[in-house]
């Protein structure tokens, strides 16, 4: 979101104002408990996973083994569990089986490629393993209802890593609109913008390149080493955009339309999506890698040659489509994705998420007839008054329908909330007080909590799911032609 400075210290200044008005919320953190932190593994220590890992706090989760079946995501995984002080020995499996059978594990946190989110959270839940499944919740609705069946019957702590909702910001925006300040609200514009390829070739290091593309991952079930590291391209184990960013926000959505603390879902949804960029524009993304020039290739070559050391590229065109991912356009997801999502009552978000221009970044705004909430990048907050309208006056309007968010469940996530002890998110006013990833390390901490506690986890099955049903709408419309799909209640 584009905004002058001045617009941005008046948006955060009338969100600070406006949290004032608020019940106030009780504010603790969770410590450990005379048993200790949870022992966990983690399956898949890829980007996504190894940024989990570096986030996670021992005395909550406490990290003793990690699985994954490249032996480079191995390697940097173990390292960040020693150096973030877990474990100075951890147990390394391929098998994500075998780490099932290690009884010392208590819960697994499985940050894998969607397509085996569902399994690998079904087969953990029968083994008695409390899980956290990085969003989205899995491939397909059929997991989703055995994950939710699996952890109510063996009484199970299943947690989605939809971070928002351990984030105090979004709680904030979330109890001003239920309180009513906003006054109705019919319309949630959300976006996700990028000018990138998501080519995860790039974050493999230079010393570990020859041994991921030595690595055959076929007995795995991947076509090739281009098929696992940028799996995000492929429908055999992604749903792209839909699942990899749209399910964030739409969780979001589902959120503020819910009634009587119960998500809402949309009744129906239309989409277009294309695979828009060429391969010539492709190509002129690539402007760096681990090498950034020919002359610095062939110099490093020639050395190795001389040495008689290995050296895994012969031409510099051979290197810049290994680390590139691809020397012809096999993506098969949408680069481009637009979506209108309908609800039972009659409100609209639009959607949209593109990979040809950042401008925008990502945000949502929540946009009610009294006033606009814009939350960005996981950190920014803005609130803006309509003509005649303030906190105060907004306030007054509402006071006689006794309206008020009942905030025990906010108060039972205890960890995702330290944030207002130390006046790090709103009370402190300022984007640059919170981290982005600070919400990726409460959500662990909320992880751990419920299980120590029995406190409910504030993003459960029955939210995961709703989320993943709204993107597998989407994407269902743009396969039949734009056609208006309804959703059916879950």
């Amino acid at each position: 979101m584009q905004l002058t400075n001045e617009q941005k210290l008046i948006g955060r200044r009338n969100f600070i104002k406006t949290v004032g008005t608020l019940p106030a919320v009780g504010a603790f953190a969770m410590t450990a408990t005379n048993v200790g932190p949870v022992k966990a593994g983690i399956v898949g220590s890829g980007v996504e996973g190894r940024m989990l890992m570096s986030v996670m706090d021992p005395s909550y989760l406490y990290m003793i083994a990690l699985c994954d079946i490249r032996p480079d995501s191995r390697k940097l995984g173990r390292d960040i569990i020693v150096s973030t002080k877990h474990s100075p020995n951890p147990k390394i499996y391929e098998k994500y089986e075998d780490m099932l059978a290690d009884p010392e594990i208590e819960a697994v946190v499985i940050a894998t490629p969607l397509k085996y989110h569902g399994p690998m959270a079904i087969d953990a839940l029968k083994a008695g393993k409390h899980v956290f499944t990085e969003k989205t919740m899995a491939y397909n609705l059929k997991d989703c209802k055995e994950m939710i069946r699996l952890a109510k019957e063996k009484n199970l702590n299943l947690q989605v890593g939809h971070q928002r909702f351990y984030n105090p910001l979004y709680w904030d925006a979330y109890r001003m609109c239920k309180d009513g300040l906003l006054g109705s609200i019919y319309h949630i514009r959300a976006l996700w913008h990028r000018n990138n390829d998501w080519n995860h070739w790039v974050h493999v290091p230079r010393a570990l390149l020859s041994e991921a593309q030595s690595f055959n991952p076929q007995p795995f079930g991947y076509k090739d080493m281009q098929h696992l590291v940028n799996w995000r391209w492929y429908t055999d184990y992604s749903h792209g955009f839909w699942t990899e960013l749209c399910s964030h926000q739409m969780a979001i959505t589902n959120w503020v339309f819910g009634k009587n603390n119960v998500d809402a879902m949309p009744a129906w949804a239309m989409a277009y999506g294309a695979h828009q960029r060429t391969q010539a524009e492709q190509d002129q993304l690539y402007k760096s890698g681990v090498y950034a020039s020919k002359v610095q290739f062939e110099a490093d070559r020639d050395k190795a040659k001389a040495e008689g050391t290995d050296f895994p590229w012969n031409t510099f065109e051979e290197y810049r489509n290994f680390i590139r991912g691809y020397s012809k356009d096999d993506r098969e997801i949408d680069d481009h994705i637009y979506a209108i999502f309908g609800y039972p009552d009659g409100q609209v978000v639009t959607y949209s998420s593109i990979s040809s221009n950042s401008f925008d970044q990502y945000y949502e705004q929540i946009m009610g007839e009294r006033g606009t909430i814009i939350l960005s990048k996981e950190n920014e907050y803005y609130l803006f008054w309509e003509p005649g309208w303030d906190e105060t006056k907004s306030k007054q309007a509402e006071a006689a329908k006794a309206t008020g968010v009942d905030v025990a469940a906010e108060d039972a996530g205890g960890a995702a909330f330290a944030a207002y002890v130390s006046g790090q998110a709103t009370g402190g006013g300022g984007t640059s007080d919170m981290s982005p990833y600070d919400p990726y390390r409460w959500e662990l901490q909320g992880f751990a909590h419920t299980i120590r506690t029995g406190a409910p986890n504030l993003c459960d099955g029955m939210r995961g799911m709703k989320a993943a049903a709204a993107s597998f709408a989407g994407e269902e419309s743009i396969n039949n032609n734009g056609a208006k799909i309804k959703l059916e209640a879950l």
